[in-house]
């Protein structure tokens, strides 16, 4: 793990200033409240054959409920957010958030039909869009760029544990409580993290550089660069071909290889378990290690890895039931995973530290909204059209390849600029507020 950075109290009392300060414990927390948020919200593809029995819903209509009914809202209220994550504390932002989505994944179990599910996804998803902007500016605050992409890593491994432990357990839950008492049970625990979240100790905001600077105008910066374009462009394809794979595969499961519930929701959540927490934090450190190497190294780690998914994905569809599909959708989901921390890396080095939860929203859109509710949705329809799960689960086999593609396209962009004038001020690695020493620069 990145090397803690503790500090001495902070005299001046303003908001956020006090509590535990090091930027290991942190990491800790926003991985933790991490993985809630992705429990809540990759719960719903196990539970799915449960609710689409219970409430007569098409595939068309599930993958509205597990992509499209959560990802939009999601993907607007980030904007909200990532405004909030540049000007106010941003442990205050996300614990009242929290409290929002939790109530409405409970509000999930109470839903009657499509509408009403519709609805409780929809709350949840403006809730649970706090967390990106805000994490990502902690995080690029507290760690330097040299280590930042494992500290990304380990952030990222939290979707791997909140799918695992989301769809794992609750594909047992479902099995002998139903999958209502499983969005209660999911709601109830994002109340017992917010305390970790009070004792998270941040800098104080910036009062000059963010709160001068219109959204609109930080809006239009991003979208200049050529390479947050492209790194966009790679990222929306690689998430909206890992979460439909991901949002459909347990269903696969059960419908095509025969599987219970309750054995599905184990083989899935281990993958993604397993395969989610390797994945982020190898994926991230070998980021680290190959933008040392030259410009734009990050993104070769992102093309090999989407290129490596597509092959497992394959794989995983043709070996048919026993060890081979489980083995390949492990080690398919490594790969997915390792997509993401390189990415997030470099478009952190790409954007201005003061702008860097409204370009967290802006990633948020494409990868969080635009692409993890394509992906479900696409997969759905071509699932009812096709009259076949398994054929629909082909398209992200393509889609990642394509992925890859654009991820070499996007560091090839990036050596082009290279070596370009500084597009920002230094960052700060480590607020002077915690630590009372100058800040730290940043080598891009």
């Amino acid at each position: 793990m990145p090397s803690n950075v503790s500090a001495p109290p902070v005299a001046d009392g303003r908001a956020g200033a006090r509590g535990i300060a090091s930027s290991a414990y942190l990491l800790l927390v926003l991985t933790i409240v991490g993985t809630v948020n992705w429990a809540d919200r990759q719960v719903v593809p196990i539970l799915l054959p449960g609710i689409q029995k219970d409430l007569g819903l098409n595939d068309t209509e599930a993958g509205v409920i597990a992509g499209l009914a959560f990802s939009l809202i999601y993907a607007i209220s980030s904007f909200f957010f990532g405004y909030a994550a540049d000007r106010f504390v941003r442990k205050y932002v996300i614990a009242g958030a929290l409290v929002v989505w939790s109530l409405a994944t409970m509000a999930s179990g109470l839903a009657t039909d499509f509408w009403s599910l519709f609805a409780a996804r929809f709350f949840t998803g403006i809730g649970e869009a706090s967390l990106y902007p805000c994490a990502l500016s902690l995080i690029a605050e507290r760690f330097e760029a040299a280590s930042r992409g494992r500290a990304l890593g380990i952030f990222g491994a939290a979707a791997a544990m909140g799918s695992g432990f989301g769809v794992g357990l609750g594909g047992k839950l479902a099995t002998s409580l139903g999958w209502q008492k499983v969005f209660f049970i999911y709601g109830a625990a994002g109340f017992a993290v917010l305390p970790l979240l009070f004792l998270m100790r941040e800098a104080p905001r910036p009062t000059a550089t963010s709160k001068a600077e219109p959204t609109g105008t930080a809006i239009k910066e991003a979208f200049k660069d050529k390479r947050l374009r492209w790194l966009w462009a790679c990222g929306t394809v690689a998430i909206a071909s890992g979460h439909g794979f991901g949002a459909w595969v347990p269903s696969y499961f059960v419908r095509d290889l025969g599987l219970d519930v309750t054995k599905a929701g184990a083989l899935f959540g281990l993958s993604a378990l397993l395969g989610g927490i390797v994945g982020g934090i190898v994926g991230g450190t070998l980021a680290d290690r190959h933008r040392k190497l030259r410009v734009g190294g990050e993104f070769d780690v992102s093309a090999v890895a989407a290129f490596v998914g597509g092959a497992l994905v394959l794989g995983t569809l043709e070996a048919g039931p026993g060890g081979g599909s489980a083995l390949g959708g492990l080690v398919a989901t490594l790969a997915i995973y390792s997509i993401f921390p390189g990415l997030l890396a470099a478009m952190l080095s790409f954007a201005p530290p003061h702008r860097h939860g409204v370009t967290g929203a802006i990633n948020t859109l494409f990868l969080g909204g635009i692409g993890a509710a394509t992906g479900p949705f696409v997969i759905g329809a071509a699932s009812d059209g096709l009259h076949s799960l398994h054929a629909a689960l082909y398209i992200p086999i393509a889609g990642l390849c394509v992925a890859g593609i654009l991820a070499m396209r996007a560091g090839n962009v990036a050596r082009e600029m290279e070596p370009a004038p500084p597009l920002t001020a230094p960052y700060r690695t480590t607020s002077p507020e915690l630590t009372g020493s100058p800040p730290k620069r940043d080598v891009a």
